[in-house]
């Protein structure tokens, strides 16, 4: 058996060469589910053996990376960064306002180069800059409740597959997905909105659900996570009329599909923190007939590395300010890893409160560095207004072990350490362990300097992380700083913590 599947990947890996080398240029087709946790899917690790089939059988005829991550837990920034291959610091893309570029992005790139380039829904957060014709020949929204809808995505990219045979050009194409976004299926606001008109394949009850240990074991807590669960079920409906939309072109053989999440869950210690639950992905690279399928990866890779491994696999150039690697090698087997570390960062929230976080993992270990976590400053996100924070709110009245796990979620502190490994939920921080001292040394060392490299605006922070009253200095000038932003730059949603954003003109420049 080895031997054939040992076969079977030598001629498949004369097939990549072959079709990249002469008149076939593989079509590009990018699928995002909004706020899934990695371990969701089935095949990543998900409990629910019938939740995700369409996903489950990507991976099974593609790539599967364990130890993929996005750089940052929130969904403009993590979404910026597959486009431009850089860090929201250094494209200026750190919140949920408009930057103007300051490099090609890659479907500037793409488009430059024989390609007919489309973002279907989230076009808005799927770009650096308004002027969307810059880097999109097709840029369309679902409307409304069509959002839950996935015979609405199958139509979508219908459309757009005709316009690209319409010019014979190859395509590279995004289809962002919004399940399993708040409101989730059954959340109280989900009727309102209209959405209870598209119904997931099936629907799921209590006993098939489960806590993740990162939140209390309560059954109001259960009862959100199986709206989740419900979600994800419609978000891999979306997922099987998009692929079925490819089959029905007869593309499926020369289109290579990428699949991931933006990021975890919106849940408290999940979407919008750096722990492995905010930001590790189910990420997924099929190019049948050119990749051996059913293969799984260990290597360690992450979004920003999707852009040169995209160029790579096109056989174009890679930008030099391109911060990423290209993991094509790990593709095609030639190599099994291609780097050490990850790099993560929360910058703000939707409303534009700056919490910043910086974070290294490698898989094994994380490091996390929080500036505003002196105890004068109280982290806020969109969990705050759902009903899993508000029930954790009631239970730590009286209840002692969920009262410090929602302090410590409100709080945090300025430095955590976890074994990701042995403790992957991180509830046991391990900054303060002798026994770790060294590892934890060398983790601030390699973010120090990747903090340089990348001209870090939290580097001064960093540098002056044991003086909390320089941190609360520095937060202070970083929450001003983001209160003028509020106020006078273009923004991707029409309110934010200052109320109406309509009359902002301005893009953000980041130096």
């Amino acid at each position: 058996m080895n031997n054939i599947k040992t076969l079977s990947f030598l001629l498949s890996l004369i097939w990549v060469h072959v079709s990249f080398g002469q008149n076939s240029t593989p079509n590009i087709l990018m699928i995002t589910l909004d706020d899934m946790n990695w371990d969701s899917p089935y095949s990543n690790g998900g409990k629910i053996t019938d939740l995700t089939p369409n996903i489950d059988s990507l991976a099974n005829s593609g790539v599967l990376f364990k130890n993929a991550y996005v750089q940052a837990p929130n969904c403009s920034p993590s979404r910026s960064v597959i486009q431009t291959g850089l860090y929201p610091h250094q494209s200026g893309m750190r919140g949920f306002f408009y930057a103007t570029p300051n490099n090609n992005t890659l479907p500037e790139i793409l488009k430059n180069n024989g390609y007919f380039t489309g973002v279907l829904n989230k076009t808005a957060d799927t770009s650096l800059s308004p002027d969307l014709d810059r880097y999109w020949d097709v840029s369309k929204n679902n409307k409304n409740s069509e959002k839950r809808s996935a015979d609405s995505y199958s139509k979508l990219l219908n459309n757009f597959l005709n316009q690209a045979k319409k010019v014979k050009k190859p395509f590279y194409c995004i289809v962002n997905i919004a399940d399993p976004h708040k409101p989730f299926f059954n959340d109280p606001s989900f009727t309102k909105k209209g959405f209870k008109e598209f119904m997931p394949s099936k629907i799921y009850n209590l006993e098939d659900v489960a806590i993740p240990l990162f939140l209390p074991k309560d059954t109001k807590i259960k009862k959100e996570i199986l709206n989740y669960i419900n979600s994800v079920k419609r978000g891999d409906d979306c997922v099987g009329e998009i692929l079925k939309m490819l089959k029905k072109h007869k593309i499926s053989e020369n289109t290579i599909v990428i699949l991931l999440s933006d990021h975890g869950m919106p849940l408290p210690f999940a979407k919008s923190t750096v722990y492995q639950n905010g930001l590790k992905t189910p990420l997924i690279v099929s190019y049948k007939s050119k990749f051996i399928p059913s293969i799984e990866r260990k290597s360690i890779v992450s979004a920003i590395d999707l852009a040169p491994t995209i160029l790579d696999m096109t056989q174009l150039e890679i930008p030099k300010e391109f911060e990423g690697q290209s993991f094509y090698p790990v593709l095609i087997n030639e190599k099994e890893q291609v780097g050490k570390y990850v790099f993560g960062q929360f910058d703000e929230n939707a409303g534009g409160t700056p919490r910043p976080s910086r974070t290294i993992l490698n898989g094994r270990y994380g490091y996390i560095f929080n500036p505003w976590a002196t105890g004068m400053f109280t982290f806020k996100s969109a969990s705050t207004y759902h009903a899993t924070y508000k029930r954790m709110k009631k239970l730590s009245l009286s209840n002692k072990e969920v009262q410090k796990r929602f302090d410590f979620w409100k709080l945090r502190i300025v430095e955590e350490f976890y074994e990701y490994e042995k403790d992957p939920d991180a509830l046991n921080n391990l900054i303060d362990d002798p026994a770790y001292k060294e590892k934890i040394d060398a983790f601030r060392n390699q973010l120090m300097l990747q903090m340089k490299k990348t001209k870090d605006y939290v580097l001064v922070a960093f540098q002056n992380r044991d003086d909390k009253s320089y941190l609360n200095e520095w937060m202070k000038e970083q929450i001003s700083e983001a209160e003028i932003r509020m106020n006078t730059i273009k923004w991707k949603r029409p309110r934010n913590g200052k109320g109406s954003t309509k009359n902002n003109t301005n893009l953000f420049i980041n130096n």
